[in-house]
């Protein structure tokens, strides 16, 4: 029982660090819908996830790396972080002479300079603070995220409203607070003592990291597409100011994704450092009943209250943007499961499966955003349904996904995944997002039952963690 009190401390001072930290983030997009118009706020948004795209090219995927083969307890940690250090230098020198591919797409003139600085510091401040994860320096770790949200959100009051900055301040703001973070946790945690002479480093510590991270960056491309690129194609096919309305309505299901974020660093660190098999599969069985409890319980409160959300969150101009919430919300809970059966390949360093599931959901995400989002293309009559075409697609790509890892995940990690139940959930929450979109007579009275149904169905998995984790987080 110990490991399970671990994660839940670990996921109490992960709270902390990461949903504590980013929940004051969501909390901005008021001040971006008032200050930015949906074109501006569509563009500064193409910035910044164009940014995160060439962020395996900058890192070679090495950080994820790092955190992995730091925790492997026949690896010398700092011989890790040297390698790491090392790979980060190599790549951001591929890195450099692709950026000025950049420079021939008009919406990028005069930006390639703010996506290489958002690139460059999330790379350094994503590598350390891995690292210092796998030093079980987890009050740290939840520290420095809540010293970068705040200064994210000073630099944003700063560039947006002393400076007017716009766009630029919009993206240049997270850019400073992760060099800012960076340093910080360099200096505190005495990284230089963790470095050591390259000749050091065995050649087969090399091999084995580079053949873990490389898969990880076409992976990461693929889920790039199958996540972001709907909104570069909205923005071709309807307009700036549509993708405005679609980033803005993203980012409420994305409180689902913070959540996640949470349990995936706590339970990744424990499966890793469990050597039993048995042990192994029974934690990621018990785990995954919660983590399903959560989720969809999450999103069917989503759901309900999308029209409040954003009427209290947005400027009235985004008001629209409620209509696709409930399918992106669904999206996001199957985009969370994605995320847990990766995990297991995490735990097996099986990168490769990895990449070849999403392959098929990036696949299938490009097909469905031609087929469903433009009215023509090529002279060809096509859905034509815009946006919502978008938020479709998206969420029967994380299905394609989440399929494929279910079918092959247990082969390295065998668990119960409760099939019925996460049949059911998806069924109430799918009858919840219809009923919202039909605006049906007594909606809001449906919506109230059937949150109800997924509270009970999930109530007996979802409540004895709960009330453990909020004594966790007291402690």
């Amino acid at each position: 029982m110990n490991k399970y009190k671990k994660l839940l401390s670990n996921t109490g001072l992960i709270t902390l660090g990461t949903f504590g930290s980013k929940i004051l983030v969501f909390f901005l997009t008021p001040l971006y819908t008032y200050l930015l118009t949906d074109a501006q706020f569509g563009a500064a948004d193409l910035l910044a996830q164009t940014a995160k795209l060439l962020l395996p090219l900058l890192s070679l995927g090495i950080t994820e790396a790092v955190f992995r083969f730091a925790l492997d307890k026949a690896q010398d940690p700092k011989k890790v972080l040297t390698a790491g250090f090392t790979i980060l230098f190599l790549g951001a020198l591929l890195y450099a002479a692709a950026v000025p591919i950049l420079r021939c797409f008009d919406m990028f003139k005069g930006s390639v300079w703010l996506i290489v600085c958002y690139t460059a510091a999330s790379s350094l401040h994503s590598l350390v603070s891995l690292y210092i994860r796998t030093k079980d320096h987890f009050k740290f770790y939840a520290v420095q995220g809540v010293i970068n949200t705040l200064l994210v959100i000073l630099f944003n009051l700063l560039f947006l409203l002393v400076f007017d900055l716009g766009v630029t301040g919009y993206v240049l703001s997270v850019a400073v607070a992760d060099f800012a973070v960076f340093l910080l946790i360099f200096a505190v945690e005495r990284l230089w003592r963790d470095l050591v002479p390259l000749r050091g480093i065995p050649k087969k510590l090399w091999g084995d990291m580079l053949r873990y991270s490389i898969p990880l960056i076409p992976n990461t491309v693929f889920w790039w597409i199958i996540s972001v690129s709907d909104r570069y194609m909205v923005t071709a096919f309807v307009g700036q100011g549509a993708n405005g309305i679609y980033t803005a309505a993203y980012k409420i299901p994305t409180l689902i994704t913070l959540i996640c974020q949470v349990f995936a660093q706590a339970w990744t660190y424990s499966s890793v450092l469990e050597d039993d098999k048995k042990e192994r599969s029974e934690f990621f069985s018990r785990v995954f009943t919660f983590y399903l409890a959560i989720l969809f319980a999450g999103a069917s409160g989503i759901i309900l209250f999308s029209k409040l959300f954003t009427g209290l969150l947005y400027h009235e101009s985004y008001y629209e943007s409620w209509r696709y919430i409930p399918v992106l919300t669904i999206a996001t809970v199957f985009s969370s499961l994605v995320t847990f059966m990766g995990s297991v390949y995490t735990v097996s360093k099986k990168s490769l499966p990895a990449m070849l599931t999403v392959t098929a959901g990036a696949l299938t995400n490009v097909a469905l955003n031609f087929l469903l989002i433009p009215e023509t293309l090529g002279g060809v009559s096509l859905a034509g349904m815009g946006a919502m075409g978008a938020a479709i697609a998206t969420f029967i790509s994380y299905a394609v996904v989440f399929a494929a890892r279910a079918a092959t995940a247990n082969r390295h990690v065998p668990f119960d995944m409760h099939l019925p139940l996460l049949v059911i959930n998806t069924l109430l929450v799918g009858v919840q997002a219809v009923l919202m979109l039909l605006e049906v007579p007594l909606w809001w009275l449906w919506e109230v039952l059937l949150l109800g149904a997924v509270l009970a169905l999930n109530g007996k998995a979802l409540f004895p963690y709960f009330k453990k984790i909020l004594k966790s987080v007291k402690k």
